[in-house]
Order: structure tokens, then C-alpha cells, then sequence
């Protein structure tokens, strides 16, 4: 499709004015490349007063730009230059979108696309039927949705919304534009972003907070529609609208300058905003928020510096000496250059239209995207996997308790992946509301069974995940028998599947099986302080026995496994009723109900978000080499229980006091994993602070009616279409 230059036509939002919307600089980086490449471009934009008012580019020299005044002047007067291009791209937020894309969807003969700059927001909208230029059934028409996000939503839009080809595809800078400059250092640390009241709070600990703190220091905010009544302390400078003429000389007169990111676009990942890559292109240092797929796309503390507090930023004013400062911009600046510039953007894109030209449109072809973000390129061995894999389309994976809180996720992120997934579960705890996603997913199959009993022995799979037992020490302790015949008759059933099959396996162990350390933080060399008669022993040992029959048919019978020893894990699906800190505070804060904290609350727990914790899991599963030892996957950062209850009774707005109760027996006093392991072996890391992830799991049980959850909780299947016969090749 690139023999010769492409008449290409978009229909956006904005060309002409960046006031107040980024979509303008994504475009004009764009078709920047695209000119520089020699294609034919047309850019139609709505004329609207707000845009006409503000406009600073009337007239680009890249591309022709044609203003139209509604619907019936577009649909006149640019007909045949729709029909005739070889592809038009709709972007979002066109006004009359809707009608705007049917009109395209109808007339274009050659690649339909949309581009939605926004895409996390857009699903959210789509959701909520709320939404003004998208309709969910005019995605499965579009031959290519170009995605600023990417990661999970590009399967979410395949899965839940059939789109044919969903692609990431980032938003450019223009190299040209956004480089070094000889400016003068004016501020210590500033930040460039229209007002957003869901990026205020991070603003005010990332920014606003660390000025209160540092009086003697200047800091800077440029950006329109902030509130009158925000109290600025004297040291933060106010600029009211920057063009993207001034973008360059206002990075260079920053040490330091700050990324902010949408909640919409956190809870998604792997969303970079523009302005991470002007900065970065202009050689700018940069402290952002943490966000997931971040540190892949600049490796953290060597591209740039992340922060979760106040403290972080306050250190990195205070601490970072010049040659640091210069080496992590000099790196950004690489990665971005060779990466996620217009040009190079430009490139993709041909490859992309290229890709989706489907002459008959008859065959929909829907495109699984890998979720799996590139691994940091300072880990060989987080690079291993994807050369590694065979061919998914002959693999299949088992995940027993797949029903569960993790397995759930994890089958969803192995669809995702390309692989076919084969769920089995008891529904003693799993949900089969937490399967719904994957109802009508030909690639997904259920099959309700124990796994302490026999297997079938026509199930054939190339790797296994060993999640099925309770973990929560209401449910564990409910039947504490049982527990421990899963933990071990469980893994003895698999793991005999595994050397029949000649599959690999990964068991999910625990860090309960360090038992009440008396190591801190708890490493994979430390053997634990386990109570072989308590009341948690069910779990404790039952996991810690599992350990020991996995390493012994790995060393007697050369199976393949690998064990994980999960921390505490948190985030959306978990139930109400399981019993654990997380959800006990969240519920209870929701409801106005005294927050329950056993013994002092001094006790300390480190949380880890469950997506963190699935790719972690994916990663060790994935890795050529076993590492024949277990690794811990979890979060580093540590809380005291006090501590969590106050974050979570701020993130819910809710007044309820703490009540204390007395502590569980065998209750233990610290957890906190050492994951050199991870780090070094994996390449992973956890990308999503403790604050992050709280928000996001509270928005989640507020929006699911956490009251009707506890009522009514689905523990059985209801309404699943079972489609064990029907796995082709994984099951005999």
C-alpha cells in the first residue's frame, strides 16, 4: 500500500487550535510525518467559535485544511474526496460523530479507520451509553481502531466489541518542534495540562505540596481553566495558555517537569500522553505518576523518575545531582526520538492501513493483540519469552480456580494473549459472574470439577496454572480440610497432568508460607515461622507441602514448574465477603460502618494490585528458563493496617471510625516481599501504587452495589454455556 503516496483523509476534532485539547499536537505530529513521507493528506475540522476564537495554525503547511459548518456542508461538499481516498480516519470527539463515522462507514471505498485518542474514556462512555460521536455496533464495520491506549483494551475492544483490528497507536511528537533548547533554568520542577478535576489531587501531592514544602524553590503550572479558588502557594508561577510554539522554551526552563495522567488512562495503562513525549524530546527530565506500562516505554530511573508521594518529588529536587539529572534526560530523549516521533508514527501507520485493507469486507478478522507490554530492554531475561513461545494456535492452557478473584484475570489476560484457555473450577469460592466477560469467547471453555478428584485424562494442554484453593482465612478456615486436601491433592492431580502431557506448570504459592517471619522483608532463601497446628496451618502447610511436591517431581520426574509466592493481592471482583483487610475496610467505609482493625493496627501488609500480580504470573510461566527456586511476586510497599484504613476512609470521603478488635491467633506482625528475584529473573516489577489501586478497586465496589453483592453472590454457575466437548485438540 506504500508503493505510492496515499490520499489520506481525517476527520478530527481540532488542526487548526490546541487551546485547550491535545488532540491538535497529536495531529499535527502526525501528519507532519505523513507529509514528510510524501502522502496526500486532507484534514477536515468542524468549525466551531471556540476553536475560531483561538486558532494557531490557520494555515498548515503539511496538509490542506478545510473548515466545514455542519453535518449536510460536510457530507456536500467532501463527498467524492471520501470515496475516492485509499483511507479515512474519524477521529474522536468529532462533533455529530456518530453521524459523521455512518456517513464514512457508507461512502469510503477505501480503509475505514477511527482514531480514538481517547480510548479508556471512550469504553467507559460506551459502557454507560453515554457517549456522543461512537456507537458500540459501528466498531465491528471499521476495517482499523486506532487506539491510544494499549495493553488490555485493544482484546476488550476485539472481545466486547468486535473490532476487526485493534491497534495502539500512541500519540508523536514532532522532532522538529520539541527539542533542547539554550533557555535559561527558570523553575525547579513545572507542569504543562489543562485543569482536570480527576488530576487535581495528584497535581497537589506532586506539585503543589512539594512547593509548600521547598519555599525557596520555584515551581510553575501552565494550562487554562483552573479554578479561582485554588490556594497556589507564592512560589508556583501561573500561565494562564501556552502555545505549542512556546511548549519547547517552557521544558527547557524546567530542571524537572511533571507528567500527570488521567484516572481513566491509569486504570488502563499503557496510555503516554503527548506532552511525555514533547518533554522528553525536548531533553526535559521527567517525574510522572506511576502508572502500568510506564517503565516499559521509559524504563524507570534510567528515562525517568516516578512518584508516588510528596517525599519522592521533594528527594528528587533536593537530591538528583546535574549528571544524573542530564543522563536520564539524555536517555528519554533517545527512546523517544527512535520511537515516537511523527515520522516514525507515520510509518506505523502505513504498516497498519496496509494490514487492514480487506477488499470484499466480507470476512471480519478480528486481531488479538498482545497485552504484554515490551520488556525494559535492561533485562535479557524479561526479553526471552516472546521468542520463546510456539505458535498459540495450537496451545492450550488450564487454569484451575480460574473462576476465582486472580484466575479470573488470568484467564482473560491468556485470551488476550492468543492462547485458549481451559477453566476449571469447583465454585466452592470462584464466581461465575467473574467468567461473564468470556461467556461467548469460542477460545474459552469451563469445566466444573474438584480438583482434589481424579482428572479426565483427555485433557490436553501445553501449560498449566495451578490457583485452585481458598485464600482468604474465612474461607480457608470454613472448611480446613478440604483446604489442605486442595493444596495437596490438587497439586498432585496437576502435576501428574503436567507429566503426561509433558506441560508446564505454575503453582501459586503463598507468603504464608513464611508463617509470622522473624526476616524482614521476607526472601525466597528464608524457610518461615509456620505454626504446624494453627488454625491457618490448613493453608499455611497445605501451601508449604504443595512447595515440596512440586520441587520433588521436578527433580524425580523433570516436570517443569514453577512456584509463585503471592503477596496480598487486591483490586475489582474480589468478593465482599472474603474476610480480607481490603475488602473488609472498603465495604465497611462505603456503608458508614465502623472500620474493623484487629490487635493495634500496627501490624504491617504490603498489597499488590491484581493486574500487577497477573503479569507477574504470565511472565514466570513465560520465561524459558526454570528458575528451579520459588519467586516472591508482590508489592514492596508497606503499610501498617492504621495506615490503610485512613487511605481508605480519605479515598471514600468516609467519616466511619476505627473500632479495634483482638488479633486472629497466628496472625503475623510483617509482610513484605524482598522481589530482587522478580525484578532480575522477570523483569517485573509492580507499576501501581497502593493509592492508584485503591481508588481504582473502591470505584469498583461502589459502582457494583457492594450490599446486593453480599445478598446474592453468584458461587455457582448461572447461565454459563459449558463447551467442554467443544476445545478442539484440548480435550480428547
Amino acid at each position: 500500500m506504500t508503493a505510492r503516496p496515499l490520499d489520506l483523509v481525517f476527520v478530527g476534532l481540532s488542526l487548526s487550535s490546541s487551546w485547550g485539547n491535545g488532540h491538535a499536537t497529536t495531529y499535527r505530529a502526525l501528519l507532519r510525518g505523513l507529509a514528510a513521507r510524501g502522502h496526500k493528506l486532507l484534514f477536515l475540522e468542524r468549525d466551531v467559535p471556540w476553536y475560531a476564537d483561538n486558532r494557531d495554525l490557520p494555515d498548515p503547511d503539511f496538509c490542506e485544511l478545510a473548515l466545514y459548518g455542519s453535518l449536510d456542508d460536510l457530507t456536500t461538499r467532501f463527498a467524492r474526496r471520501i470515496a475516492a481516498a485509499d483511507a479515512v480516519v474519524v477521529g474522536s470527539y468529532v462533533p455529530d460523530g456518530i453521524a459523521v463515522l455512518d456517513w464514512v462507514l457508507d461512502k469510503a471505498n477505501g480503509v475505514r479507520a477511527f482514531y480514538d485518542i481517547d480510548t479508556p474514556v471512550t469504553l467507559a462512555a460506551l459502557e454507560r451509553g453515554k457517549i456522543d460521536y461512537l456507537k458500540p455496533e459501528q466498531i465491528g464495520r471499521l476495517d482499523l481502531y486506532l487506539s491510544f491506549s494499549g495493553g488490555p483494551i485493544l482484546e476488550r475492544l476485539a472481545r466486547n466489541y468486535h473490532a476487526r483490528r485493534a491497534e495502539a497507536f500512541y500519540c508523536a511528537v514532532d522532532e522538529a518542534r520539541y527539542r533542547p533548547s539554550d533557555e535559561p533554568v527558570t523553575w525547579d520542577l513545572g507542569y504543562l495540562g489543562t485543569y482536570s478535576p480527576d488530576r487535581q489531587p495528584t497535581l497537589e501531592r506532586l506539585l503543589i505540596e512539594p512547593a509548600r514544602r521547598l519555599p525557596d524553590r520555584r515551581f510553575v503550572v501552565a494550562g487554562p481553566q483552573y479554578p479561582a479558588d485554588i490556594d497556589w502557594p507564592a512560589n508556583v508561577e501561573r500561565i494562564e495558555h501556552l502555545a505549542p510554539s512556546e511548549h519547547a522554551a517552557f521544558y527547557g526552563r524546567q530542571r524537572f517537569t511533571l507528567n500527570v495522567t488521567r484516572a481513566d488512562m491509569i486504570a488502563a495503562g499503557w496510555s503516554p500522553s503527548v506532552r511525555l513525549f514533547e518533554a522528553a524530546a525536548c531533553g526535559t527530565p521527567i517525574i510522572s505518576d506511576r502508572w502500568q506500562g510506564l517503565s516499559d516505554l521509559l524504563p524507570e530511573n534510567e528515562a525517568i523518575l516516578i512518584a508516588d508521594d510528596t517525599a519522592t518529588v521533594v528527594r528528587a529536587l533536593e537530591a538528583t545531582g546535574e549528571g544524573e539529572r542530564r543522563q536520564l534526560a539524555d536517555r528519554a530523549r533517545r527512546i523517544v526520538l527512535e520511537a515516537h516521533t511523527g515520522v516514525a508514527r507515520a510509518a506505523d501507520l502505513e504498516r497498519l492501513l496496509a494490514a487492514a485493507v480487506d477488499p470484499d469486507r466480507r470476512t471480519p478478522r478480528i486481531v488479538h493483540t498482545s497485552s504484554t507490554p515490551r520488556p525494559s530492554s535492561t533485562s535479557k531475561e524479561a526479553a526471552m519469552p516472546r521468542k520463546a513461545r510456539r505458535s498459540p494456535a495450537t496451545n492450550a492452557v488450564l487454569v484451575a480456580g480460574g473462576a476465582g478473584f486472580l484466575g479470573s484475570y488470568l484467564c482473560e489476560r491468556l485470551i488476550g494473549e492468543g492462547w485458549r484457555v481451559v477453566c476449571l473450577d469447583s465454585f466452592r469460592t470462584g464466581a461465575s459472574e467473574n467468567l461473564r466477560p468470556l461467556e461467548r469467547e469460542p477460545r474459552f471453555s469451563l469445566i466444573e470439577a474438584d480438583v482434589c478428584e481424579p482428572l479426565p485424562s483427555s485433557i490436553k494442554v501445553d501449560r498449566i496454572f495451578n490457583l485452585a484453593c481458598p485464600a482468604s482465612p474465612r474461607h480457608y478456615q470454613a472448611d480446613p480440610i478440604h483446604t489442605l486436601l486442595t493444596s495437596v491433592l490438587g497439586a498432585r492431580n496437576l502435576l501428574d497432568l503436567a507429566r503426561a502431557n509433558g506441560a508446564r506448570l505454575v503453582q501459586a504459592s503463598t507468603s504464608e508460607v513464611y508463617g509470622d517471619p522473624d526476616q524482614h522483608p521476607q526472601r525466597e532463601t528464608y524457610w518461615g515461622n509456620v505454626n504446624p497446628i494453627g488454625i491457618r496451618a490448613c493453608y499455611d502447610e497445605g501451601k508449604r507441602a504443595a512447595e515440596t511436591l512440586c520441587f520433588d517431581y521436578m527433580r524425580q520426574h523433570e516436570v517443569d514448574v514453577r512456584v509463585a509466592r503471592i503477596f496480598n493481592t487486591y483490586g475489582p471482583r474480589m468478593r465482599p465477603d472474603d474476610g480480607r483487610i481490603v475488602s473488609n475496610l472498603i465495604v465497611q467505609a462505603l456503608k458508614g460502618r465502623p472500620l474493623t482493625v484487629y490487635g493495634t493496627g500496627e501490624q504491617t501488609r504490603s498489597f499488590c494490585f491484581v493486574t500487577d500480580l497477573i503479569d507477574g504470573l504470565y511472565r514466570l510461566m513465560d520465561i524459558e528458563a526454570n528458575p528451579r527456586a520459588p519467586i516472591n511476586i508482590g508489592n514492596p510497599e508497606e503499610y501498617t493496617i492504621n495506615e490503610l484504613a485512613r487511605l481508605v476512609t480519605e479515598l471514600t470521603g468516609s467519616a466511619s471510625p476505627i473500632v479495634y478488635e483482638p488479633l486472629p491467633s497466628d496472625d503475623p506482625q510483617w509482610r513484605r516481599p524482598d522481589i530482587t528475584s522478580a525484578r532480575t529473573v522477570l523483569g517485573w516489577s509492580p507499576s501501581t501504587s497502593v493509592r492508584q489501586g485503591l481508588a481504582a478497586t473502591i470505584a469498583w465496589f461502589n459502582a457494583a452495589n457492594a450490599e446486593e453483592r453480599e445478598r446474592g453472590l453468584a458461587l455457582r454457575p448461572m447461565g454459563l454455556t459449558f463447551r467442554t466437548p467443544a476445545i478442539a485438540g484440548a480435550l480428547g
